[in-house]
């Protein structure tokens, strides 16, 4: 069954699963990124996993991210290689 690695979080009572996604994510419309994201949600929630999804990317060496509001202050504080570290849990579909 394919899957994909995330790193499931509970920070300061939220509950995230970050998605480490190809660069190439940001590139996409606004519209192919909500649906990737509610697909990845759909899977999450299938796989078990409590949380929203939370999308990440390497940005030309940089961190960039696609989540809740909320959530920009926590994500600035991270790197990738943060995230990596986190990963504990899969989707699957």
């Amino acid at each position: 069954m394919p899957s994909i690695k995330v790193a499931q979080l509970n920070e300061q009572g939220q509950e995230m699963v970050i998605v480490i996604m190809d660069s190439s994510f940001a590139r996409a419309s606004l519209s192919q990124q909500e649906a990737t994201i509610g697909q990845l949600q759909s899977l999450s929630n299938a796989s078990g996993l409590k949380g929203t999804v939370a999308m990440v990317w390497d940005a030309d060496g940089k961190m960039d991210y696609l989540v809740p509001q909320p959530w920009h202050e926590f994500f600035r504080s991270l790197t990738l290689e943060d995230v990596r570290s986190r990963v504990n849990a899969d989707i699957s579909w």
